[in-house]
């Protein structure tokens, strides 16, 4: 018996175009929602009556100290030495 070379089976198409098609779809889908805003949800471009308020207290800035309290001067007198870490004689 000859050796014959090697045999090709066609078995038809895979589900792989299918499934890359029903994902890019799930993908597109998915984004309208997420990114969409008024599109999908029905309010027809009018805002969907979303309304935000917020109420913050009123607070008052602080006062100034008044009175009393000065500046003080740098104490006045005789420059001394920075200690050198040498030994005193």
């Amino acid at each position: 018996m000859a050796d014959r070379g090697p045999t090709v089976v066609n078995t038809g198409g895979s589900g792989g175009g299918w499934a890359i098609a029903i994902i890019l779809v799930l993908v597109i889908v998915g984004a309208l929602f997420l990114f969409g805003g008024d599109l999908l949800d029905g309010a027809g471009g009018r805002g969907g009556g979303t309304d935000v308020d917020v109420n913050v207290p009123n607070v008052e800035a602080p006062q100034a100290p008044s009175g009393g309290q000065g500046t003080q001067q740098a104490p006045s007198g005789g420059a001394q030495p920075a200690p050198s870490g040498g030994a005193q004689q």
